[in-house]
């Protein structure tokens, strides 16, 4: 991210070129890179984040907001963790697994990880094999409130060895992103001696979901305080403790959803950091004498539009999707709302995957007399109020996003008025974030919802569209446009299952083509997301992936332990 006065030296980030070194047995090693000062770090202080938002849960891969990840990382340590090149590192485990050391089938359907010796979790009790299996088999339980299944639904069957330091995984089909699943606490080993006392169901209902009792992080709970603040404080049990790691005392994650708020205390200097920063507000973050502004060039992350298909007519009718992509303003969206902290983008993989990112894909143009055309072809005609019907049909729709993010209803405002050009109303009803992503989108409530898709180590996009990861009743999956396409799981399966670079493009490429004729989804930009941290806070390197800001927060220190 670009932080100012200096920027962070980043590398393009390719989970198949990393997957490579693991087929040859040539992992990344190491720890993450610190922010580039020589100073020796110290223990001690209290780090204070604000957080623009509420998580919904803690339980790794439960609930559905961004935010839970951000505090996740400080409590479960991960088989594999990113960095803020976006690279991934061993974790819990011992050694990367590669075809070379045997880890990997060369048919990409089996796989081990190995564990150090000695984890523990921070009640004592031994951190093994057995809290990966359970793990996955929660879940893929239809009754707990899974995120996502990617991956984990391929597992046919686990093996655990005999002194509990490995896990071999059958999957029922070659999946490359296996590692990338596991990578982060969003899907860490998960305490089975502590969670399979409660039935799937009453896990995600239980004081766990927001104060896990037992955990392996960093850090572990202190204070428990829903819409106030979440305290950790450091982890004896931690298995880099030896290192001296964690480095501060303690964190306190404040929930805010005013921006406001976030600038205010920012201009008093009562908070270390924070991220996902308002951009309207950039004027006042660069004015700040005592912060570090933070933006990570490496994107791979995306602002997009999921169209809800149970519309009926959003979802039977292409061409009104296909004449709302070719009105949008693009190039206004990024220079107006986001005052130039945003790349143009069409489709779902950023500049920083590769494979994944195509430099020719064919993106819609801005062109509104080109789509008032194409609905007047297909007989949608304008009325009084210049809104177009056709055999009682109305093109007006509900349009929302998460509340107290200016720049997004200035992206409602621009694209209101662009769609409005073409005959179409939108009528807009945003919602907090927490409920936004807890309920509003999982029900369908939407017709239009605009967000940010972060993806996980790999440019794979099931999540987004796959016709498995439509949210059911029970929760899971972030298709929250509710489209299923038998040739999207096609293609999807083809790039899934390929660790060849070439393969895997001509396979995205494919699914761009689709995307830009179907418009399941309708990608707006590549957002730069702010973060900032005081200029006695070391190490705050916010990454491109979904741990984002707190990639690498066991490493944060304070100039003489005082944040």
């Amino acid at each position: 991210m670009l932080k100012r006065p200096h920027q962070f030296l980043m590398v393009t980030f390719s989970l198949l070129g990393v997957l490579v070194l693991l087929l040859s047995g040539c992992g990344p090693t190491g720890t993450p890179a610190n922010s580039g000062s020589n100073a020796k770090p110290v223990r001690g202080g209290t780090w204070i984040d604000d957080i623009p938002n509420e998580p919904n849960s803690l339980i790794p891969n439960a609930g559905s907001s961004t935010f839970n990840a951000l505090v996740d990382q400080a409590l479960f340590a991960p088989l594999f963790y990113g960095d803020k090149d976006g690279h991934i590192n061993p974790g819990i485990v011992s050694e990367m697994p590669t075809a070379t050391n045997g880890d990997i089938s060369a048919d990409l359907k089996t796989w081990t990880f190995k564990l150090r010796p000695g984890l523990k979790w921070s009640d004592g009790q031994p951190l093994n094999a057995d809290d990966i299996d359970y793990a996955w088999k929660l879940y893929n339980d239809k009754n707990f409130p899974t995120y996502t299944t990617v991956g984990f639904n391929l597992i046919q069957s686990a093996d655990v060895s005999a002194d509990k330091l490995a896990i071999t995984f059958h999957l029922s089909q070659p999946f490359a992103p296996f590692i990338s699943i596991w990578t982060d606490a969003q899907a860490a080993p998960l305490p089975k001696h502590v969670f399979s006392k409660y039935t799937p169901d009453a896990l995600a209902k239980s004081s766990e979901n927001l104060s896990p009792s037992v955990v392996s992080g960093p850090f572990m709970m202190s204070e428990s305080r829903p819409g106030d603040h979440y305290t950790v404080v450091r982890n004896p049990n931690y298995y880099r403790a030896d290192e001296g790691l964690p480095y501060l005392d303690k964190i306190i994650f404040v929930p805010v959803r005013d921006e406001n708020t976030i600038l205010k205390n920012l201009q008093t200097g009562s908070i270390t950091s924070s991220w996902f920063l308002d951009v309207s507000k950039m004027p006042a973050y660069r004015a700040l004498t005592n912060y570090n502004l933070s933006i990570n060039p490496v994107t791979v992350n995306f602002e997009m539009i999921a169209i809800n298909f149970r519309n009926a007519i959003l979802g039977q009718n292409r061409e009104v999707r296909q004449a709302m992509a070719m009105a949008i303003d693009y190039a206004s969206l990024i220079k107006t709302a986001r005052l130039g902290t945003a790349v143009p983008l069409c489709i779902p993989h950023g500049k920083g995957f590769n494979p994944g990112y195509q430099a020719d894909a064919p993106c819609p143009k801005f062109d509104p007399t080109a789509a008032n055309a194409l609905l007047d072809q297909n007989g949608w005609a304008k009325g009084r109020d210049g809104v177009r019907t056709k055999n009682g049909q109305r093109l007006e729709f509900k349009y929302s996003t998460t509340t107290g993010k200016p720049w997004r209803e200035q992206d409602e405002l621009i694209i209101q008025s662009n769609l409005k050009d073409i005959g179409i109303k939108l009528d807009i009803q945003n919602v907090p974030a927490d409920t936004f992503f807890a309920t509003f989108l999982p029900s369908g409530k939407h017709d239009l919802a605009e967000y940010e898709q972060t993806p996980i180590y790999d440019p794979d996009e099931s999540t987004v569209v796959a016709c498995d990861q439509i949210p059911s009743a029970s929760g899971g999956g972030g298709n929250y446009s509710f489209y299923c396409n038998k040739q999207v799981d096609h293609y999807l399966m083809i790039e899934k299952s390929s660790a060849d670079r070439a393969t895997r493009q001509a396979a995205f490429n494919q699914l761009h083509q689709i995307y830009l004729t179907d418009f399941p989804i309708i990608v707006l930009y590549s957002p730069s997301d702010p973060g900032i941290a005081k200029f006695t806070a070391h190490n705050y390197t916010p990454g491109p992936e979904a741990a984002s800001e707190t990639v690498n927060l066991w490493e944060w220190w304070c100039t003489n332990g005082k944040c």
